[in-house]
């Protein structure tokens, strides 16, 4: 049978900014979404202050909200900043770079530890352990624990199961578990079914909350109840996917394993802005850099795009502001992942839709037609196409993107894009140093 095991990183935003400050261990540690708005990572610490304190400090209906598991989780920043500073939170802006960085190496170290691996998120992985004796898979698991957190510091839980949905359900019991590691392939049968007993069936992988509101209205109230359920009145009543998700709750996977993501359909890059945009200039400069952005992910993925949307629009809850917001696509002749040729048509489409008088909250950038670029048929009467299929500009574009991923993000970038961001990138007053991809914030140790 397969053997397959989820590896997660524990809070992992927060993990990640404790790993460069050590003294942050036994301090409650949150991280903010864009522009510093709500919180969207916690460490347990900061959960469990939560858990004991918003309770007894509701103020109303303009205060707290009444403590359930986690729901310190998307609460805005300005809500509980009183309660953060009272018992000494460490705040964090969310340092994408420092995030990403770290997920690649944490994902690289998982990698060593199986034959194949599929990267499902930034802090999650599943590997491949069909094969291993299973008498090792736990002491496995515990190695591989011990050598991520030596490597870059941050604490992993494994969960092991026959089947994708049983190690994503074993990852998230094993996080209570003294080691952080849970192996369901070495259960009984019967010690089995007295966990899935336990556990609500809104805790299974691919079940959300209306899925499981509807599970509970049907006498489907846990895992147990789940795996249970006669398969062909789960895909009558509910689904293909709940009836797989049972199967896979029995042991047998239905979930294919995939090495490589599949190449996304459309590739959206849009941010909203530290502080409303009034001029035409600012945002050009904001629309080329997330074409810029749109791009470097559209030959990572080796693709090809022949359609591209620009969108803008004002703050919805400003209601006292005038409101507008437009969108515009333009396609293109030939198929393309130049960042020269995209830029230009993104601009050529804002003109489309801009308006002086309005103040833009936040404008995106969305590549669609997406194609795989193995597989570009070239127009042979094309006249000496620039951007397509042409090897000078994949040379540039190869390039640019070596640069930036040695150097930093930006380092090279269109001067259509601007030097001075800060009129219109995102707040982030509370960001930490990118300690492993900046050279001038590298952390700097002194002999004593």
């Amino acid at each position: 049978m397969t053997i397959y095991a989820l590896v997660d990183g524990n809070s992992f935003y927060a993990s990640c900014q404790i790993a460069f400050q050590p003294g942050l261990v036994n301090r409650p540690v949150v991280v903010l979404s864009n522009n510093d708005g709500c919180i969207v990572a916690a460490n347990q610490i900061a959960k469990n202050l939560d858990l004991q304190h918003i309770k007894t400090n509701s103020m109303g209906s303009g205060g707290y909200h009444a403590a359930t598991p986690d729901s310190m989780m998307f609460q805005p920043f300005f809500k509980v900043a009183p309660l953060l500073k009272r018992y000494n939170t460490a705040v964090f802006s969310s340092n994408y770079e420092l995030y990403a960085d770290m997920s690649q190496r944490m994902h690289a170290i998982s990698a060593q530890f199986a034959t194949r691996q599929e990267i499902y998120s930034i802090d999650e992985s599943f590997l491949d352990f069909t094969g291993m004796p299973k008498e090792s898979l736990h002491s496995h698991a515990l190695a591989l624990k011990k050598r991520i957190a030596q490597w870059i510091g941050i604490p992993v839980a494994v969960g092991i199961g026959h089947s994708k949905t049983q190690a994503k359900l074993a990852n998230h019991l094993a996080k209570t578990n003294a080691d952080g590691v849970l192996d369901l392939t070495q259960m009984p049968e019967s010690a089995l079914d007295a966990l899935y007993k336990k556990v609500k069936v809104g805790k299974v992988w691919g079940i959300g909350k209306r899925l499981s509101e509807q599970l509970i209205n049907q006498e489907i109230k846990t895992v147990y109840d789940l795996k249970s359920a006669n398969s062909k009145t789960l895909r009558k009543r509910f689904s293909v996917n709940v009836e797989r998700i049972a199967l896979e709750l029995n042991g047998q996977a239905c979930f294919d394993f995939h090495e490589k993501p599949d190449n996304k359909q459309n590739i959206v890059s849009s941010r909203s802005f530290g502080q409303n945009v009034l001029d035409f200039t600012t945002m050009r400069e904001a629309v080329s850099s997330y074409t810029a952005t749109a791009a470097a992910k559209l030959r990572k993925q080796q693709s090809t795009c022949q359609a591209l949307t620009v969108f803008i629009n004002t703050p919805r809850y400003q209601t006292h502001l005038a409101q507008y917001q437009n969108q515009y696509t333009l396609p293109l002749i030939y198929p393309t992942d130049s960042t020269i040729l995209l830029t230009k048509i993104a601009l050529r489409a804002l003109q489309h839709i801009w308006y002086e008088g309005y103040e833009y909250q936040k404008a995106g950038v969305m590549l669609t037609n997406i194609q795989t670029k193995t597989n570009l048929q070239p127009d042979l009467f094309a006249p000496n196409p620039q951007y397509s299929g042409n090897p000078k500009s994949d040379n540039l574009m190869k390039a640019l993107d070596n640069i930036n991923q040695k150097m930093g993000k930006n380092t090279l970038q269109l001067a259509s894009s601007g030097l001075q961001k800060n009129r219109w990138q995102m707040n982030r007053n509370l960001m930490s140093k990118r300690y492993t991809t900046r050279w001038e914030e590298l952390l700097k140790a002194y002999a004593g």
